[in-house]
């Protein structure tokens, strides 16, 4: 016997909606440690919290964790030789930058220079070492012999046995394999 409040629920209702495209949800939320290619989805500032840091947001764009997505940032450098100019490197190169465009001397950079842009990252989730999830950008080939040598889960989810030496790919067969 419905109750009275039961009572007073809709029931009859209905509504139009284009779930093409989509994946059902899994009940995953962890993305595992892994070597993951991402799109670069959006990237601010909340001057409310800290108006020097940028916020990255990344989704991954590949395998089965296609569509998680994950959230980092790196400061803006505030001298000549901060160190966070190294990361900023590494995020450039992993969306497509070449040194030969980065050594040129200084280059101005802003959202539109990685928005929608693919890039490729090491993602290491947070546990009793790491207080935050880690997401490292590192440019393509780099990735690639990286995720070549792998040992844990990759981003297939599949285990992976050790990596043999003789597997090593020279940097132009991984590059060419990359389609750059």
């Amino acid at each position: 016997m419905p109750t009275e409040d039961e009572d007073k629920m809709v029931r009859d209702w209905d509504f139009d909606v284009n779930l093409s495209g989509l994946n059902a949800p899994t009940g995953r939320s962890q993305l595992p440690e892994g070597y993951y290619e991402v799109l670069l989805a959006d990237l601010f500032i909340n001057p409310e919290k800290n108006s020097d840091r940028v916020v990255i947001k990344v989704t991954v764009n590949e395998g089965q964790f296609k569509g998680m997505k994950r959230v980092t940032g790196i400061n803006r450098p505030k001298s000549e030789d901060d160190k966070v100019r190294y990361y900023w490197r590494g995020l450039a190169e992993s969306a497509g930058y070449t040194p030969a465009q980065l050594d040129a001397g200084s280059v101005k950079l802003s959202p539109s220079s990685f928005k929608s842009k693919r890039a490729f990252i090491r993602y290491t989730p947070k546990n009793d070492e790491n207080e935050y999830d880690k997401v490292s950008f590192l440019a393509p080939a780099e990735w690639a012999m990286q995720k070549q040598a792998f040992v844990g889960t990759p981003s297939n989810g599949e285990a992976k046995p050790e990596a043999k030496p003789s597997a090593t790919k020279t940097k132009a067969e991984v590059l060419r394999q990359l389609g750059l």
